[in-house]
Formats: C-alpha cells, structure tokens, sequence
C-alpha cells in the first residue's frame, strides 16, 4: 500500500508537486534547526525571568521590565528593518551579499551610536530614577550589540545556512541565562544584570562574524554611496519594525505610568509567558522567508499554497494555547513565578487569546515582505499602534494590567485580519476553509469540555480536551499529504531528499 494512502487527507492535487517536493525537504531542515535553537533561547528567556522576578523582587523586577522595554524600542531603531531586507535582497541578488552586509554594518553602527545617546539623555526627562536610567543606557548599548552581530546571522539565513544562525541564537541565550543567574546568585542586583547584558551581546559580535566568515569566503564590502540607494526600502522594512516593537512594548511603559513598579512586575511576568511562545511562529517565519522571497517572483502558484498551508499550521498551534489560558493561567504563573505573580491569572488569559490573531498575522506579515509589499504594510501596522496607544491610554487607568491585555488583544485582531487581507489583494489566495475554518471546527467541542469540567483537577480537562482537538483535526481532514510530510521530516522521519534550494 502507498504510504500516503495511511494519511487522513492525503491529498496533493492542491499543490504543484514537483516544487513542493523540494521545498519539503530544505523547509523542514530549516524548521527543525530553528525549533530546537527557538526552544533552547526561549526556555532561557523564561529562566532569566523567573530567576530575575524572584531574585530582585516584585518592585525591582518591573524596573527591569520597563528597562527592557525602553531599551528594546530604541533597539529596533538601531535594527531599522534592515534584517528583512538583507535577506529578501540577498535571495533574490545573490552576488550583492557583501554589499548589502556592509551597508547594513554602517547603518547599524551608526543607529547603535544614536540610540546610545537618546538612552543616556530620555530617561531623566521622563522622571525615571537612577537605577532605571542606567539600567536603560546599559540594555540600550546591549541592544545596538546584538543588532551588529544580527548582521551576519541575517547574511547566514540568506545562504540558506539557518543551522548556523540557530547555533548561535541558542548559544547566546544560554550563556545570558547562565551568567544572568549567576549575577543573582552572587547578590547583584538590576545594574550588574544590565552590564552582564553588555559583556554578552558585546562577545556575540566577533562570534557571529567568524561563523559567518567559516561559511562564506568572500569579502564584505563597505559603500557609503549605496545607502542612499537603499534608503527608502529599508526605511519601509524600518517602520513597519519600530511599530511592531511598540505594539509590544508600549503597553509595559504605560503600566507603569499608570499603575507603577509593582504593577508593571506582574504584566511583565504574564508578558514574557507570551513572548516566549512567540518562537512558534518565528520559527517558521524565519525558514520559509527566504524560500518565500525567490517563490514571490517565480511561483507565484506554490507561495499561495505555501501560505495557506502555514497559516494552517500556526492557527492549530494557537487555539489549544488560547484555550490553555481559559483554565490554566493561574497555576501556570503559580508553578514559574510563585506568589504573588498569580494575580495576572486574567491578564495572561487574554494575552493568550491574541495568539490566535498574532500567529497567522506573522505568516501573513511574511508573506507581504515576500511579494515586495513592506510600503503597505506601513499603513497597517500604523493603525494597529494608533489603535494600541489609544485603546491602552483608555483601559489601563480602569482596569489595570487586564486592560492592557484587552488593548493586545484588540490590536493583534486588528493587525490579523488587515495583513491577511492585504496578501489576498496581492494575489495570494487564502484557502480559509482549510487554513482557519477547520481547526476552528475542531477546537469547539475541546472548548466545551475545558467549560464543563473547569471544577475539575487541571489535568483532567486539559487531557480529554487535547484528545477531543487532535480527533477532530484528523476526522476533518485538516492535513494534506504534505504536511504530514513536512512532519515526518521535521522530526527526522521524512524521506531521505537531500535539501535543495529553489
């Protein structure tokens, strides 16, 4: 018997076979490195976050937050879209990746110099303390660090080396955790935390050139002249990254205006529950866009199925965990954080209601960058922060940290339904009814059994829910052929094709 036959919906007429064929084998290569690094780096996150949240206290540990988020929203400025960017352009121009390397290089170092100094000069004006305001300058300058080792990361993604970028990102990450809790350990306090955040990113940048210069041996090339050239693209890769950032930080910052330190401890905590889970649709992002890149302007046929078929993906992913927060939040803070973090219980409830709209909207994001459409995601994500800010300034001042979650929610909604629709105007067509209609039809009875038997212990709805979900994904036939090729492979049973670029 054919293997394929032993498969619900083991179906490829959707597909041009012989493309998604070859794509298979490099996407679930890409995909299984990147899920074992995301998994590494955001275990580590989770880590550092637990130990700093009970090392330096409630009241403390939402100065870091705040630090964090201040640093990071100056940290997408030294970014300034320019990842993106070296990898569409490097897929598509192959022989330009010096080029495009070094102009990166100038850009960042340059906005690293700048943010450093907005970061010294901002925090007083805004009447934050001492301790705050180093801590910002010190995760600012870490920030601009990490930005210039990102650089070579992004030309390794753009040779389709993502086996590199993945060692790196989780080597990165467990030597922060370890020298994170170390720094606690030893007594230190948010200020130590902030420098060993410097020495880290600082040694990531000689790491990331060698790892590059090991794959690649040809010279990075340094043009001022062609900055101006590539100005206006990157600057539309560079707006649509500072609003996303905002969006995501933005919200800690008017915490704390509003509620304060003790306060602004608890979102973070819920918040970086969120974050983490953020490395789901990363990892796939970040394996198809290159793939992606060169299908935007060959097969246009098979990006429409391949976008289909991830957003598939991810909106299975995100329904059990959205349905996890309806029941377990609570005693997931309890079990990472201990008291009195479980009080975020309702916050992170409705923070992980927004994966169900913040998932595919990442593909779909992807997508457009894809097809050359960065000038229109602008507008999009524009709007979502008006909306964010607006709906934050109204919910926080009345409800707290759970009204911040509410403007997420609305703001990742918002942002969802806006980029998918954007990519259908581009001409790649959603299948809605395989991609969103039938896991939503599987999740249902899953959602009445975690209502009922909410008195329940937690494992018990939690289980029957789960086995609910999975026979309804199966019995709907929500999976073709190829995605359980795209599994197989993934986990290292697949065929035996060697991966292939396109």
């Amino acid at each position: 018997m054919n293997q394929e036959e032993n498969w619900p919906g083991a179906d490829r007429a959707s597909a041009p076979d012989a493309l998604a064929n070859r794509l298979i084998p490099l996407l679930a290569r890409n995909a299984r490195v990147l899920a074992a690094a995301g998994l590494v780096a955001k275990l580590a996150t989770v880590a550092v976050a637990v130990v700093l949240a009970q090392g330096l206290g409630e009241r403390e540990f939402g100065r870091y937050v705040v630090a964090v988020a201040f640093a990071s929203l100056l940290g997408v400025v030294v970014e300034f879209g320019t990842g993106g960017y070296l990898v569409r352009e490097a897929a598509q121009k192959p022989h330009l990746l010096g080029r495009t390397t070094g102009l990166v290089l100038l850009l960042r170092s340059a906005l690293g110099l700048a943010a450093v100094a907005v970061a010294i000069s901002l925090p007083p004006l805004f009447g934050y303390e001492r301790t705050t305001s180093i801590a910002i300058v010190l995760f600012t300058a870490a920030a601009a660090l990490r930005a210039i080792g990102a650089t070579f990361l992004s030309a390794l993604q753009a040779l389709e080396r993502l086996g590199d970028v993945a060692a790196v990102q989780a080597q990165q990450a467990v030597v922060g955790a370890c020298a994170a809790a170390s720094a606690i350990a030893l007594g230190g306090g948010l200020i130590t935390v902030s420098w060993v955040a410097v020495g880290v990113a600082a040694a990531s940048v000689p790491w990331s050139w060698w790892r590059l210069n090991a794959a690649r041996h040809g010279p990075i090339e340094f043009r001022v002249g062609g900055v101006r050239d590539a100005l206006p693209v990157v600057a539309s890769f560079s707006s649509v990254a500072l609003f996303s950032t905002a969006i995501t930080y933005l919200d800690s910052l008017l915490v704390h205006a509003f509620k304060g330190d003790d306060q602004t401890g608890l979102y973070g905590a819920a918040y970086m529950v969120l974050f983490a889970l953020y490395f789901i649709p990363t990892v796939y992002s970040t394996a198809l866009i290159r793939s992606m890149s060169q299908l935007a302007s060959t097969k246009s046929d098979t990006l429409a199925w391949l976008h289909s078929r991830v957003v598939c993906h991810l909106t299975v992913a995100a329904l059990p965990l959205a349905l996890f927060g309806l029941v377990g939040s609570r005693a997931l803070l309890d079990l990472l954080y201990g008291e009195p973090y479980g009080d975020a219980d309702l916050a992170l409830t409705l923070l992980l209601a927004s994966l169900v709209f913040t998932f595919p909207g990442w593909i779909a994001a992807a997508t457009a960058y894809a097809v050359g459409a960065e000038r229109r995601i602008v507008a999009i994500v524009a709007a979502s922060l008006a909306l964010n800010i607006t709906a934050n300034l109204l919910a926080i001042p009345l409800w707290g940290i759970e009204g911040a979650a509410a403007a997420n929610l609305a703001t990742e909604a918002l942002a969802a339904v806006l980029l998918l629709a954007l990519v259908w105007r581009e001409g790649v067509k959603l299948d809605w009814i395989a991609a969103v209609g039938k896991p939503l039809l599987a999740i249902a009875p899953s959602v009445l059994i975690v209502v009922v038997l909410a008195g329940a212990p937690l494992a018990v709805p939690l289980a029957i829910g789960a086995v609910v979900y999975v026979a309804g994904l199966l019995l709907l036939r929500t999976f073709d052929a190829h995605d359980y090729d795209f599994l197989r492979a993934v986990v290292g049973l697949g065929r035996s094709d060697s991966p292939q670029e396109l």
